[in-house]
């Protein structure tokens, strides 16, 4: 049995997979497609009913496996995808354990019947398929992330209040490029300070059972880094040049709130209206980091053309806003801290 999404939107239910006959097939699913699955190993009757008769030492933890996969989405599996896989795994435990009791009152009793096997005939043991289980998973990238982008908005709203001069006496086409390259160079540099962060913290040597980090584990955590941080800091800085002081810190907080709901929340769960969260760049560089470190559920292709596509649109954007912020300044609409002259 697998634990997937029947129908969305709903949590995941078990489902029976027929085309499943092996544990290892069961891992590579669980790794690629699904949340978890339970599986009865090959063999486990066999044996169960051979130290029942024979009194011989029988490991009643063989008998079934739970594959888990916790790089997928740390907190479903925290919250949902574990408590669900353990109940089920005791439902079954339970019931076979009660009617192998019950058949054993209804035959002849033998008198090297094992007792302790009938009592406990069959329980689990887990594999992590895909593991990202440490301390500060659920909460990495989403702290990382944000780090970067509070530390690019301190940047980015003192060059909005110094650069008036600029728009007055820079040619419209260097100032684009100007305020690219500025962008583009922050970017990478915070992202840079991030993958740092994470070698420091976890390290080459982390899990056994984790992907090996590798020279190239470093450059892919940092360029997708690289990629959320430019996506976010050209969407604020289209903002930041043309609202009034009394509303430049608000599309921060628009920006910030669900951003941070998408990295730490289930909203993959949750009804439709929630699934806008696909759109953030924290979710998918989120899902980037995850896949680079523990391999589980690859979505690459969809992650990274969301956050191109984002980078692309957010930089045409910056172009019209560097327009108008320096129309607005020629024509003596806007003062350098940008208030309008209604406003003044």
């Amino acid at each position: 049995m697998v634990l997937d999404i029947h129908a969305t939107p709903s949590t995941p239910v078990w489902l029976a997979k027929t085309d499943i006959q092996s544990l290892d097939q069961a891992k590579a699913w669980v790794r690629d497609h699904g949340w978890g699955a339970l599986v009865i190993n090959s063999g486990a009757s066999d044996r169960y009913h051979k130290a029942l008769s024979s009194g011989g030492g029988y490991n009643a933890s063989g008998a079934m496996t739970l594959v888990e996969s916790s790089g997928r989405m740390v907190i479903a599996g925290m919250l949902f995808v574990q408590p669900a896989m353990v109940a089920a795994a005791g439902q079954v435990s339970q019931r076979f354990a009660a009617q192998q009791v019950a058949n054993y009152k209804s035959a002849q009793p033998q008198e090297q019947t094992n007792l302790s096997v009938l009592l406990r005939p069959i329980s689990y043991t887990t594999v992590d398929v895909a593991p990202e289980a440490f301390l500060l998973a659920p909460i990495m990238t989403a702290f990382g992330f944000l780090a970067c982008l509070l530390s690019a908005v301190g940047v980015m709203i003192m060059w909005k209040l110094t650069s008036f001069s600029f728009f007055i006496q820079v040619r419209f086409r260097d100032l684009t490029l100007m305020w690219l390259a500025l962008i583009l160079g922050m970017a990478l540099i915070l992202s840079l300070y991030l993958s740092l962060a994470f070698l420091a913290f976890r390290g080459p040597e982390y899990n056994s059972a984790a992907l090996t980090y590798t020279p190239a584990t470093f450059f892919k955590i940092w360029f997708t880094g690289f990629a959320v941080v430019l996506a976010l800091s050209l969407w604020l800085f289209i903002w930041f040049l043309n609202l009034p002081p009394i509303f430049v810190t608000l599309p921060s907080v628009f920006t910030v709130v669900p951003n941070i709901i998408s990295c730490i929340s289930t909203f993959e769960l949750a009804p439709t209206l929630y699934r806008f969260m696909y759109a953030t760049p924290f979710f998918n560089g989120t899902r980037i980091v995850q896949y680079i470190v523990s391999g589980a559920y690859p979505t690459l292709g969809r992650n990274i053309g969301v956050l191109v596509g984002e980078i692309v649109v957010m930089g045409i954007a910056l172009v019209g806003s560097v327009w108008l912020r320096q129309v607005l300044a020629l024509r003596g609409i806007s003062d350098p801290q940008g208030w309008f002259r209604s406003s003044m």
